[in-house]
């Protein structure tokens, strides 16, 4: 019973964990425009010292970022994009912390089309978003 009892309780506490619940871009998006900047939104507060945000080119050369900084609310963090963004397949990878300093990290892709035919061909070709604990 006591093995039981102990199980549940790390469930429990990895249901608690932080977990990415909402981006902009959105994960498997195709944007029109090139973000401005890249948002994201956690299922609870992100701990900001520990919050990074790398945007990746699709040949894997990163695009400059500035430092992450709080978003419009306190589940939300924001990086803005200072390096140039051509049209392409781009891939967002993250890591935060939750209070307890568990961290989690994970990695979703999207694109960014000047014209709706390259949309349809990058949004065919984007990676599904995943999350890492």
């Amino acid at each position: 019973m006591r093995l039981f009892s102990l199980a549940l309780m790390g469930a429990g506490a990895a249901f608690f964990h932080t977990h990415l619940k909402a981006s902009f871009p959105r994960a498997d998006a195709v944007v029109a425009t090139p973000p401005a900047e890249i948002s994201l939104t956690f299922s609870s507060r992100p701990e900001l010292p520990l919050t990074r945000i790398t945007l990746l080119r699709a040949d894997s050369t990163p695009v400059r970022l500035e430092k992450v900084q709080p978003g419009k609310d306190t589940l939300t963090v924001v990086a803005r994009v200072a390096g140039q963004v051509p049209a392409g397949h781009y891939t967002v990878v993250w890591r935060t912390a939750s209070r307890d300093g568990h961290v989690v990290r994970g990695d979703f892709g999207f694109g960014y089309a000047t014209a709706p035919d390259s949309a349809r061909a990058t949004a065919a070709t984007t990676p599904p978003a995943h999350t890492h604990k």
